[in-house]
């Protein structure tokens, strides 16, 4: 019997660490309530794009997806609910499905909602840390941006770049100058200053990103200007996690207020998953 080339199996070593994985969630998010959401959902076209996996539909003609982005699913949930205490938080453990690259991945991740102050970000990435940590990773780096930035620029150039921003692709750049200059736009406070200082319209966002700098000293934190992430969603601080031994990074996350307002729903929200197929290879 052949299977298809996107199935994932794990060994027997590969699911004890996924156990671990979430022994370690129930330890370090102890403060934050777990839910459990189904992997088969309602298809919105407005909330998933492209890459959602259809597998069927309903007598209405609606149709089911598997589990795209455990935020959104959050979100969906989440925004039903008439009365929520807030400020919420919220752990999840568990997979998500793409016809995009890997067709099925791990996840763990946390999500605090109703507090708009940088404070939530602050503690978003400092529980990430301690979760990883607590998974025995060390030498971390996290790389912090604001998607204000980005998508300002963006809209002097036009939505076309937002790919080459993305893929941080200097070539395709070279006619959208501010924008290519986001891409080498990273470092220390010192950079962040610098850029203030020649774009002035975007104090605010720079002022966001040194007040959480602030509250982070012991971390290897970095700026990087160019920071845009996938999901439209996302509206301020975004933030990665990368270790040594991987080009790639290995959680992620950020401030989603508007993702609430698409559903009817005021809320502002941050959350950060971990990758953990990525921590299967360190």
């Amino acid at each position: 019997m052949k299977f298809p080339p996107q199935e994932r199996f794990f060994n027997f070593e590969e699911s004890e660490k996924l156990k671990k994985f979430f022994l370690k969630a129930c330890e370090v998010f102890t403060e934050y309530r777990y839910i459990m959401l189904p992997s088969i959902e309602l298809y919105s076209p407005r909330l998933y794009d492209e890459g959602a996996f259809v597998v069927g539909n309903l007598q209405d003609g609606s149709l089911l997806c598997l589990r795209k982005d455990w935020t959104v699913s959050l979100a969906r949930f989440l925004s039903l609910q008439r009365d929520l205490e807030l400020p919420l938080r919220v752990f999840y453990f568990g997979n998500t499905f793409s016809t995009n690259m890997e067709f099925e991945s791990f996840q763990v991740g946390i999500e605090l909602l109703g507090e708009a102050s940088p404070k939530a970000e602050v503690e978003v990435i400092q529980k990430i840390a301690d979760y990883l940590r607590a998974c025995g990773l060390s030498e971390l780096t996290v790389s912090v941006g604001h998607v204000g930035i980005a998508k300002g620029l963006l809209k002097r150039y036009g939505e076309g770049y937002k790919k080459p921003l993305l893929e941080k692709n200097f070539s395709e750049l070279s006619h959208a100058p501010e924008l290519k200059d986001l891409l080498t736009t990273q470092g220390d406070p010192e950079v962040l200053q610098e850029f203030k200082k020649k774009h002035p319209e975007f104090s605010t966002e720079c002022h966001e990103l040194l007040e959480v700098y602030e509250n982070l000293k012991d971390f290897k934190l970095l700026f990087d200007l160019s920071e845009l992430r996938p999901q439209d969603y996302y509206t301020g601080l975004v933030f990665e996690f990368f270790h040594p031994y991987l080009g790639y990074p290995v959680a992620g996350g950020g401030r989603y207020d508007g993702l609430y307002k698409t559903l009817g729903k005021e809320l502002c929200a941050v959350g950060g998953a971990v990758y953990l197929d990525r921590l299967l290879e360190l």
